[in-house]
């Protein structure tokens, strides 16, 4: 028997502690709780959501370690990318640094997303509620309307 979630359940959920994350308020973000697997296991990747679910967006950090690899995937929401630290590469685009915007359509596949030696930190923006919506390579993207 597994502890594991139901396929569709997400992998990630809110960490517990840390700031209010409601409006209206200063948020520093490496005070912010950062997330949790929904099935108890140590990841390889960081997640901290900067905002609660009662915001239209997700705002959140995400963190590679160093020479991280994930796979190709989409998003059904616009999603901007802020590098704040270390080397975030999107395979089929290029190299992102410290200060550089990431702007990726609904519905586009990329990647994988990889991290240079030192690892990355990455400011994710897009509509919806944490953790964000990854599509399945293998399925085609809905077009939106609009």
């Amino acid at each position: 028997m597994t502890n594991a979630p139901p396929s569709d359940a997400p992998l990630w959920k809110r960490g517990e502690g840390g700031p209010d994350l409601g409006p209206q308020r200063v948020i520093h973000i490496d005070d912010a709780a950062p997330a949790v697997m929904t099935d108890g296991s140590m990841p390889r990747i960081g997640l901290r959501p900067l905002v609660t679910d009662d915001c239209d967006y997700v705002v959140m950090t995400f963190e590679f370690p160093p020479e991280y690899a994930g796979v190709v995937h989409w998003h059904p929401e616009d999603t901007i990318y802020i590098v704040k630290r270390g080397t975030f590469i999107v395979d089929g685009e290029g190299t992102y640094l410290p200060g550089d915007l990431r702007w990726v359509k609904a519905g586009t596949p990329y990647g994988p997303e990889r991290a240079g030696a030192d690892g990355c930190e990455v400011i994710l923006i897009t509509k919806g509620s944490f953790p964000p919506a990854n599509g399945d390579p293998d399925a085609i993207p809905p077009r939106r309307e609009g």
